[in-house]
């Protein structure tokens, strides 16, 4: 099948792009002596799982024990949920997961350390444990060493919990690259007090998992990490590329669309809104809601629901009723997850079709 032969709104992967971008990371961890385990919030589909393994990942990550599931039927056994899992729903889930594959689950509270020590015994099964601390993002986290070691002391008190070490977000580093390195050094010095305070009592830190897309080509300059976990760097998005993270060569992913309207002046309607693409706004002026790859005067400034609202009154390119564009989203995370099939496409054919499988995966 052609591209040119897809039904639209379609989600197009450039296979390309996905697998030099998937070979490119992979060889910097390697090169850097760190473990990869990307997280699979970016495509949800077990197959591209698989490519990033064979690639050199250690294992994946997920958000949630649903995502876990479509994984481990698929035969992705190695697994990290990068969650607090507090319900005894969501435990016991996580539990006789863990009977299945390989399982590390990452906390802050003794109310999860609690929940995933009575889901564990109560299966027979084990999973190791990762402590969240807080370097500066404020969602997650612990925030002081002795709060990190009372929580590892009572992950030791439970027969079927494995304490791994500590893992971190560094979610407020999504910023040009030239920015980053002031603030590299004031999580290193938060890490730092940490790893000091874990040599004096005497505990190991096997593991410190951390990193994400924005900072991936320098996670070799976080203190004491052993892995790392970011998302979008094998797609990359419209906010990447606007941060200097990412180049326009970078993004595989974009959603094809077709000009369903130009009955207004100044102004093209395509048949893709709030129910295709993300939400997320983009990071700088004018406010967009994704770049038209065809018309870099074009700007997307509104969704309805099955709407995209394009401004062109400041365009020369003359639009046409019936054409397709390629829109690159804002974030790419959000706007998979609302599709049921990604296209991979290599020269114009479309070679592979993926379910989404993890799609709304939310407990």
């Amino acid at each position: 099948m052609l591209i040119e032969e897809l039904d639209t709104p379609a989600v197009v992967i450039d296979l390309d792009v996905m697998e030099r971008n998937i070979a490119r990371l992979s060889q910097y961890a390697a090169a850097n002596h760190l473990n990869l385990r990307p997280h699979t919030k970016t495509h949800k589909i077990p197959d591209i799982a698989k490519l990033q393994i064979a690639e050199g990942a250690t294992g994946v990550t997920v958000a949630k024990p649903g995502e876990a599931r479509v994984m481990v039927d698929d035969d992705v056994r190695d697994l990290m949920i990068a969650y607090p899992l507090v319900t005894a729903a969501k435990a016991d889930h996580a539990a006789q997961l863990a009977r299945e594959c390989q399982l590390r689950v990452s906390l802050d509270s003794p109310e999860a350390i609690a929940a995933l020590g009575s889901g564990t015994l109560r299966h027979d099964s084990r999973i190791g444990i990762l402590i969240e601390i807080d370097t500066g993002f404020r969602r997650c986290g612990v925030e002081t060493p002795e709060a990190a070691l009372l929580l590892a002391r009572e992950v030791q008190r439970h027969s079927h919990l494995d304490f791994l070490g500590l893992m971190f977000y560094p979610g407020h580093l999504g910023k040009p690259p030239e920015e980053q390195p002031a603030a590299i050094a004031e999580v290193n010095a938060i890490l730092d007090s940490f790893y000091r305070a874990f040599q004096i009592a005497g505990i190991d830190l096997p593991v410190v998992s951390g990193g994400s897309t924005p900072t991936a080509f320098r996670s070799h300059l976080f203190n004491g990490i052993t892995e790392i976990r970011p998302g979008m760097y094998l797609l990359n998005d419209a906010n990447l590329v606007r941060m200097g993270v990412a180049g326009l060569d970078d993004c595989a992913l974009h959603v094809v669309v077709t000009v369903a309207s130009t009955a207004v002046p100044g102004r093209a309607i395509v048949d893709g809104g709030s129910k295709t693409f993300s939400s997320d706004r983009s990071r700088n002026e004018p406010v967009s809601y994704g770049m038209i790859r065809e018309d870099s005067q074009a700007i997307f400034v509104a969704l309805s629901e099955e709407h995209g609202h394009l401004d062109i009154s400041n365009s020369g390119r003359k639009y046409k009723v019936g054409e397709r564009l390629r829109v690159l989203p804002n974030h790419v995370c959000t706007t998979v997850n609302m599709h049921d099939y990604l296209y991979g496409v290599r020269n114009g054919e479309v070679e592979k079709v993926w379910e989404i499988t993890a799609r709304g995966k939310v407990q």
